[in-house]
């Protein structure tokens, strides 16, 4: 399997086209009709199915192109690293973090790498769970600060957690809340909920600490998938949120919210390092994460 038939390969299924990718990648209909074939061949299975409407991606064509792209993508880091070992072109680095550490530790680590590898470019990204694995997987993302469940296994064979800190969660109102004061969990069920309610969140452990308990779960719920849009919100209204404890001693968020002392189980999770099980970091990306440990082992109260 040759670097161009892969190359070919991407174009198409990012285009579903082949005239579109050979015009994208400066080539003809036929060398590219061409490169497809051989990989074809080489695999002995079929890629793409064609009809009167167009061409089709197969599951094996699906399969292919994810790990094609992680592929490309290490081929990227590659050189990379060798411009970087040879004084030459930037490096780059890429990375997921959640609410918590963007508001701790990001800004230090940020400063810490800049005074280390100046000529870098980064790209950081909100490293909520459902959002980090994908990007991981496809090469989007070298690594993720991430906060994980504790005893969650069901991605532990495509991914590599090393933790860091662990990570308490509260259920949170802003000042002035007519239930700031509550202690019973029928008290503030039938309140607005603004959650992530994707699969692997701390708000899916806390809805199934709920259900061991025998609780009902809240009435209301409005799904939100970013921090910003969910703290803001409930800043603003009504709405009750789950969120990490140490936002209280972040400024100002701190000075925004405060918790509801409501005893019902909650979530047990850790903060730490998340990458692509086999996956080797870049340089560039191996200084950012060992700058993060160092950050976020003499950092407060999580």
């Amino acid at each position: 399997m040759k670097d161009h038939h892969l190359r070919a390969w991407l174009k198409v299924a990012e285009l579903r086209s082949i005239r579109s990718a050979a015009r994208s990648l400066h080539l003809s209909q036929a060398a590219v009709t061409k490169a497809i074939k051989e990989l074809e061949a080489e695999l002995d299975a079929p890629l793409l199915t064609r009809s009167s409407r167009g061409i089709a991606i197969t599951e094996c064509g699906e399969r292919l192109t994810v790990r094609a792209r992680l592929a490309q993508a290490q081929l990227t880091l590659a050189r990379q690293d060798i411009r970087q070992l040879l004084g030459g072109a930037q490096a780059r680095v890429a990375v997921g973090v959640t609410p918590m550490v963007m508001l701790s530790v990001l800004p230090a680590v940020l400063s810490d790498f800049r005074r280390s590898m100046p000529a870098a470019r980064v790209k950081v990204s909100e490293g909520l769970l459902a959002a980090v694995q994908p990007a991981l997987r496809n090469g989007m993302l070298d690594f993720a600060l991430a906060s994980r469940m504790t005893g969650r296994a069901d991605s532990e064979f495509e991914f590599d957690f090393e933790p860091l800190r662990p990570l308490e969660f509260m259920i949170a109102c802003r000042h002035g809340h007519p239930m700031e004061r509550a202690t019973r969990w029928e008290d503030i069920r039938g309140c607005e909920w603004l959650l992530n309610v994707s699969g692997g969140s701390h708000t899916e452990a806390f809805l199934q600490g709920l259900r061991a308990e025998g609780l009902q779960e809240p009435e209301h719920v409005i799904d939100c998938d970013t921090f910003g849009v969910m703290w803001n919100l409930m800043t603003r209204s009504d709405a009750l949120i789950i969120c990490p404890s140490g936002m209280l001693n972040v400024k100002p968020y701190g000075d925004e919210a405060t918790r509801i002392q409501v005893e019902v189980p909650m979530p047990v999770a850790s903060i730490g390092i998340m990458t692509l099980r086999g996956t080797p970091l870049s340089l560039a990306a191996v200084t950012m994460a060992d700058l993060f440990r160092q950050r976020m082992a003499s950092a407060g109260e999580f």
